[in-house]
């Protein structure tokens, strides 16, 4: 060290001096409770370089009087690695109070790398953030970027839910001390949930989809598996439009969780029974019983499982087997079906059905699920009942599921014609347990 020069002399808390062989001035600078900082001015003028000196310990000063942080040890995006860890800690294996799913955890971490994108990629100090240019993260989001945002989101509501996110990594930041304040941001409208409804089936492209299922799922030329799994999304697909379940509550079941409905009689048994939705199964982490028509389909996907009937009641399960997933694998009923054959089986469901019956809806597997519920909303079924049972609001029903005025007219003009499906549905009004495809018996000959 040469030359040392203290900038607020006596104190030796801050100092600048040089190093051998280089001319411009260092400074030192002890931040109590922080450690120490050593940086170049990058003056090689002294007087400059004490000013530069001067400026960083009266910054210091002003930063802790405030309660902030003072070191410049990270930028913004190191602080967005240790945010993510922090959020990490907190995963687990089902929705519950102060916890997040490992899905959730997935979102977060996509919504930091979008405010990674808005800053090109290129990391700041904190101290230099822009609280104007945060402003307008979500016209960023709005606009077409071919480089850094080629998609912009579909809805404000997207944006929305990025925004969350980003909030809580600033406001983590906040509350250790190395921000002021949390930013603001441009006002974004979230759409009428009227608008953002879920795309569903009607009942002549639920009619048609089936038909042309069913003969997917027994066509010639397949191996047992292919034949096992094909049979057994088919099954799927009628279990999660009459019972209103979720395909992820669906794929986790085990065969402890249905049970009879004691409370019917032995005729309505043979159609009717109750599955039990676990915390660690449902997507709000709210146990439910589901009431449901399937049993027909429990009992199918049963005999495809190779699964001998067990002299009891529903499921008529073994004992020993009742731990088994209902939806397994091939030859494996400890395994559930992998996701990629679920991914597979869903190429081939929209290769033959999407551009025949679907038009420009955006159907997935959870348009079975939403099905259901337009159809019993149709039926006249309360709603209180129905949210109950397919474990979602009774506002959301009916923000969502009460479709544009100008489509039901539409949907009812055509059922209307169609004195089948009127009979039907009116001889099925208000009742829950409906299978839907008795709903729909006949009716396809009627239809154009």
């Amino acid at each position: 060290m040469q030359d040392k020069i203290l900038v607020f002399p006596p104190d030796e808390d801050c100092y600048i001096y040089r190093r051998p062989n280089s001319s411009a001035w260092q400074y030192f600078l002890s931040i109590p409770g922080e450690g120490e900082e050593r940086k170049s001015t990058q003056q090689k003028d002294k007087n400059e370089a004490l000013k530069v000196a001067r400026d960083r310990k009266l910054e210091v000063m002003m930063r802790q009087k405030q309660g902030l942080k003072a070191r410049r040890v990270k930028r913004m995006f190191e602080f967005i690695d240790d945010y993510l860890e922090q959020e990490s800690k907190r995963i687990a294996d089902y929705n519950k109070k102060g916890h997040i799913t490992a899905e959730t955890f997935r979102v977060k971490r996509h919504h930091m790398s979008l405010l990674k994108k808005f800053y090109h990629d290129k990391s700041v100090k904190l101290e230099d953030l822009d609280y104007n240019k945060l402003f307008e993260y979500p016209r960023w989001r709005q606009t077409v970027d071919d480089a850094w945002n080629p998609n912009p989101p579909k809805t404000n509501h997207t944006i929305l839910t990025e925004l969350t996110t980003i909030k809580g990594y600033f406001e983590y930041l906040r509350r250790l001390g190395f921000i002021d304040r949390t930013p603001e941001f441009a006002a974004v409208k979230r759409e009428s949930l009227r608008v953002n409804r879920r795309d569903y089936l009607n009942p002549k492209q639920y009619q048609q989809t089936l038909n042309t299922l069913r003969a997917w799922s027994i066509s010639k030329n397949l191996t047992e598996t292919q034949q096992y799994n094909k049979q057994i999304v088919y099954q799927c697909i009628l279990i999660m439009a009459n019972s209103c379940c979720r395909i992820g509550e669906l794929r986790k079941l085990r065969w402890y969780d249905l049970e009879v409905n004691s409370n019917l009689t032995k005729e309505e048994q043979k159609i009717g029974h109750l599955i039990k939705i676990r915390p660690e199964v449902t997507k709000t982490g709210d146990p439910r019983i589901i009431s449901t028509p399937t049993t027909k389909s429990f009992q199918k996907i049963r005999e495809l499982s190779g699964i001998p009937k067990h002299k009891s009641t529903f499921p008529f399960i073994p004992p020993e087997m009742m731990g088994n997933y209902v939806i397994s694998k091939y030859n494996h009923p400890d395994q559930m079906l992998g996701q990629g054959t679920w991914d597979r089986m869903w190429k081939e469901i929209k290769d033959l059905c999407a551009d025949r019956y679907w038009g420009a809806k955006n159907i997935t597997w959870y348009s079975f699920r939403h099905t259901g519920i337009s159809f019993a909303v149709s039926r006249g079924v309360p709603i209180l009942q129905l949210s109950r049972n397919a474990g979602t609001g009774s506002r959301y029903i009916e923000d969502v599921y009460y479709h544009h005025e100008s489509e039901s007219k539409k949907t009812w003009d055509t059922l209307m014609q169609n004195r089948v499906f009127y009979d039907n549905m009116k001889k099925h009004q208000s009742e829950l347990l409906v299978e839907i495809e008795d709903i729909m018996d006949g009716v396809d000959e009627t239809m154009d």
